[in-house]
């Protein structure tokens, strides 16, 4: 009740006598309903959760904040009913195709459309969110330990990725927070550098990036190890990202930008001459999506860090036919600052 309680807030704030939802995980999130193919449809009034005879039943039984109507042949024409009254209409224009503004409009011809983002809405997590966030989080820690202690040379960077996501799924994630990164030697330049065939080889910096979601929620995390001794090279770069990713740690405060956070790393980067070769943002907001809001980066310039947000801090330096290295935590900001969620220790290893 206390979530669904904040799009009556913003129907308030917005002016707006009622909004229609689309967006799968904002409908979860404010309602608890975990299906799909359905709209929360909301006034000053009542919530309505408008879905087809396969969720009915779900929708009662995880929805107790809403009215369920179940329409028969059309979603939109119910809709529109329960908009006939109103004069300005919100929609979340992110999550709706052309043929549903070009439908919604004609049936509701003569109302103010407006488009409305509701995004911010989730980025305070609460005690039950953190809960679950915690619990994706040690899945992923526990996965990587054990993928750990059977990685040696010859194994393929699809092998490895398999075995990490297998352990995964035993160890109670409900599906993959995103399709897992493995790159190997000068592919570990690549930011996203999906597993492929490549066998890891002795003086490879290999790069794990790889996430679980538990009961909606998600985790993510970066390692990068060496697999043998590391040289000076190795040494080198890592030290420098690892420095970067305290400093973003420490500086991860509340009443910062989430700009102005990205740029305390940058900065540094960049004094060790390696500013061209960090090529992405610091983080992002993280939740019930892997990438949601907070902005950790240069385009996160409005919104103020509160306690309760959770994000990632994951530098990283990048050269080109060489190799490259990021380390990422999940964290969730307090009053005090940054407290990691990840457990996994991002010292230099060296797999012999």
């Amino acid at each position: 009740m206390p979530r669904i309680g904040k799009i009556f807030d913003f129907l308030e704030k917005e002016h707006l006598d009622c909004v229609v939802i689309k967006d799968v995980n904002t409908i979860r999130y404010l309602t608890g309903f975990r299906g799909d193919s359905s709209i929360l449809y909301a006034d000053d009034r009542r919530a309505v959760l408008v879905t087809d005879g396969r969720y009915l039943y779900q929708a009662r039984a995880e929805a107790k904040c809403c009215h369920i109507v179940e329409y028969a042949e059309n979603i939109w024409h119910t809709v529109a009913e329960l908009a006939q009254d109103a004069k300005t209409v919100g929609f979340d224009g992110d999550y709706f195709t052309y043929n549903d503004f070009n439908t919604l409009q004609e049936l509701l011809c003569g109302k103010e459309l407006k488009v409305i983002d509701l995004k911010y809405i989730r980025m305070v997590k609460d005690k039950r969110e953190l809960e679950l966030m915690w619990r994706a989080v040690k899945i992923a820690d526990e996965a990587y330990l054990r993928l750990l202690d059977e990685l040696q040379p010859g194994m393929t960077e699809k092998t490895l990725a398999g075995r990490l996501e297998y352990y995964m799924r035993s160890l109670g994630a409900e599906k993959l927070a995103f399709e897992t990164i493995v790159a190997s030697g000068e592919r570990s330049a690549l930011p996203h550098g999906i597993a492929s065939d490549k066998e890891v080889e002795i003086g490879d910096f290999i790069t794990f990036d790889f996430g679980a979601v538990y009961d909606g929620y998600h985790s993510d995390m970066t390692r990068t190890v060496v697999l043998g001794m590391a040289n000076s090279w190795h040494k080198e770069i890592y030290t420098i990202v690892e420095e970067a990713q305290w400093r973003g740690l420490k500086n991860a405060k509340p009443g910062i930008t989430g700009a102005e956070l990205d740029a305390v790393v940058r900065d540094y980067i960049t004094s060790r001459g390696y500013g061209e070769n960090y090529v992405h943002g610091l983080g992002h907001g993280i939740g019930l999506e892997i990438h949601e809001m907070p902005n950790i980066n240069k385009r996160g310039q409005n919104v103020i860090l509160q306690p309760g947000m959770t994000f990632t801090v994951e530098p990283g330096i990048y050269i080109p036919g060489k190799g490259g290295v990021r380390i990422e935590d999940t964290v969730v900001l307090t009053d005090e600052g940054a407290k990691v969620l990840t457990g996994v220790k991002k010292q230099l290893m060296e797999i012999v």
